[in-house]
């Protein structure tokens, strides 16, 4: 079983606004995405999201909600034994195992999306009706990014998944995948790279990829003064939590530690690092699912003009 969370664009609705529940009893409310309004008339692509180390499915809501508002359905799902929850509880698992069950996950939660009618799923199904198959990217960061090379690529004994079209890659981790099997990422790729990452290094993490990978197009976008977590809620993370009484000492050291990772003396403002990742994954999911190539590619002129950013395309 996996939780799962979905975003996707929607009709006018009063319903509630999403409410994402950290920890029992830890929640936030979304600025701007409701709980279960009717899905938006058309066809969007999919986006299958993988979560870094510690993290969770919703970790990066700020970014999905974004993307969803731009019309695209995002699905998430918690890799168990790699959760925020495994890792407080001890029941974390190797990093062996991590990476079999993420790129499993990622398939089993793949095809759940795309059963359809006749695979009691429990998704709603205009939902389901409202899936572009013909249009889907793997996303990812940190370990997420492996989960998305690796499902393209096939590894330790599962086959490359050929359903997907493009890849995004956030501060990836990269280091345990062979050259062949970064050889073998045959999708379109556009990794996200942070100058000041210290957890995914340019030079231990992005480099070897971006010249080993042989998918036609294949981007990098190098943020300046950004760290690991920029891509993922942690920023907003730290703001809250101070607005929280008796919030566990455990969750208290566990974001201070991320947020350096995001917040400190030389980084960029986290909401202006989040609004790059989002303007660059669109752009490029605009080229290369050819959702609107045009609006793809004045985006990047925009990017390519744009302060702390470099593009590089081949």
């Amino acid at each position: 079983m996996l939780g799962v969370d979905i975003w996707y664009p929607a009709t006018i609705a009063h319903e509630p606004m999403a409410t994402y529940e950290l920890l029992p009893g830890i929640a936030f409310e979304s600025a701007g995405a409701r709980h279960e309004p009717a899905v938006a008339p058309g066809h969007f692509p999919l986006v299958l999201f993988s979560h870094g180390r510690t993290g969770m499915r919703f970790a990066y809501s700020l970014l999905s909600e974004a993307l969803a508002a731009r019309g695209a359905i995002v699905v998430s799902a918690d890799h168990p034994g790699d959760a925020l929850a495994d890792w407080l509880l001890g029941t974390n698992v190797d990093d062996r195992t991590n990476e079999i069950n993420r790129v499993g996950d990622a398939g089993f939660l793949l095809d759940s999306m795309l059963a359809g009618a006749d695979h009691v799923t429990g998704l709603p199904d205009d939902l389901v009706a409202a899936i572009d198959a013909q249009r889907i990217a793997a996303v990812g960061h940190s370990y997420g990014a492996y989960t998305a090379l690796a499902m393209v690529a096939g590894t330790r004994g599962i086959a490359a998944d050929t359903r997907v079209g493009a890849v995004v890659g956030m501060q990836a981790y990269t280091r345990t995948m062979s050259d062949a099997a970064l050889g073998r990422v045959h999708a379109p790729t556009l990794l996200v790279v942070a100058e000041l990452d210290t957890s995914t290094p340019p030079a231990s993490d992005a480099d070897r990829p971006w010249a080993l990978l042989p998918g036609a197009p294949v981007w990098r976008v190098d943020l300046a003064a950004a760290a690991h977590q920029a891509s993922s809620d942690i920023g907003l993370y730290a703001e809250l939590a101070h607005q929280i009484p008796d919030l566990p000492q455990i969750v208290v050291d566990y974001l201070e530690l991320s947020a350096r990772d995001v917040i400190g003396p030389g980084l960029r403002p986290w909401r202006e690092g989040l609004l790059v990742h989002v303007e660059a994954i669109w752009a490029f999911l605009d080229v290369v699912l050819k959702i609107d190539p045009q609006r793809g590619a004045d985006a990047v002129v925009r990017l390519a003009d744009s302060d702390g950013v470099t593009m590089q395309r081949r």
